[in-house]
């Protein structure tokens, strides 16, 4: 079990997540767009490790990124972490159905999984603490989860077969 935490492959995945996070929460004025990617390709990174490298130790890792999200970005501590919580939480009790499905199917998930976390951070965030939501923000990270989406994926088959 130790063997699958301490891998080359997961070691790389935290080192994405961790520098895709310093990236997204350090806002440049000028670089907005870098801001989106490096946000949407936290998602992504995260709801791939989950999907393929769960660990119990994740449950620690992403509620110190939830508390460091909504901390740095919301000002409030809620969104963020319900929403990583509770998707470790549901891909833990789903995840002996969702691997008998195809790497198509599996990449769907993987999708949809990042623009719902995207959506239900900012409904938790509006409903709390009443948050604005911005749709035009909601508009860019879709549209940076489609065009950065494919080539993550080959980048995770990349670090994968390492």
């Amino acid at each position: 079990m130790s063997s699958k935490l301490l891998s080359s492959q997961t070691l790389i995945y935290h080192l994405i997540l961790f520098l895709s996070f310093s990236l997204s929460v350090n806002f440049f004025v000028e670089l907005k767009y870098i801001n989106y990617f490096a946000y949407v390709c936290f998602h992504l990174t995260l709801v791939y490790l989950i999907f393929y490298f769960f660990h119990f130790a994740l449950f620690f890792v992403l509620f110190l990124y939830g508390i460091f999200f909504d901390f740095f970005l919301v000002n409030y501590i809620s969104s963020h972490l319900i929403t990583f919580l509770l998707l470790i939480f549901l891909f833990y009790l789903s995840k002996k159905y969702l691997l008998n499905f195809s790497s198509n199917k599996i990449s769907y998930i993987i999708f949809f999984s990042t623009i719902i976390m995207f959506i239900s951070e900012v409904f938790i965030a509006n409903i709390l603490f009443n948050y604005p939501i911005r749709f035009n923000n909601l508009g860019l990270l879709f549209l940076s989860t489609v065009i950065i989406f494919i080539p993550s994926l080959l980048l995770f088959d990349k670090i994968d077969k390492l």
